[in-house]
């Protein structure tokens, strides 16, 4: 994964938003329907201003086959350029996650890594404490 060589053009327009990442103490998991399609300890949360906190999983613990990209990209002046998966199970064109697989690099952290929408999956936080 990789940055883009520069700094967000967003932060130039507006200097007070705020993007914070920073790694989470807890085990998350997703659920979609019953199935669990990500399971970490290695998460890191998103926080960012105007927005409701995202946890990004690192793709080595997301169920790859139940994700199927989608025709559907979106920029971000923060972040980057975003990419899109639906439910692979359910074979639409729905989106249940996303990515940003080249970042700016003040996001350079999550780069690669996977976030799911909270309306379209179950995302559960857990104990901090191992298992």
């Amino acid at each position: 994964m990789t940055t883009s060589g520069g700094p967000a053009p967003g932060f130039a327009k507006h200097p007070d938003h705020v993007v914070r990442i920073s790694p989470s103490d807890n085990r998350w998991t997703v659920h979609i329907g019953d199935t669990v399609v990500a399971d970490s300890r290695r998460a890191l949360l998103l926080e960012e201003s105007g927005y409701e906190p995202v946890v990004y999983f690192p793709p080595e613990d997301v169920a790859a086959d139940r994700l199927s990209s989608i025709d559907r990209l979106t920029t971000c002046p923060f972040k980057g350029e975003a990419h899109y998966f639906s439910d692979a199970a359910r074979k639409t064109d729905a989106a249940v996650a996303w990515t940003y697989p080249s970042v700016y690099d003040e996001v350079s952290a999550i780069a690669g890594y996977i976030a799911f929408y909270a309306d379209r999956s179950e995302i559960v936080k857990q104990s901090a404490n191992p298992d």
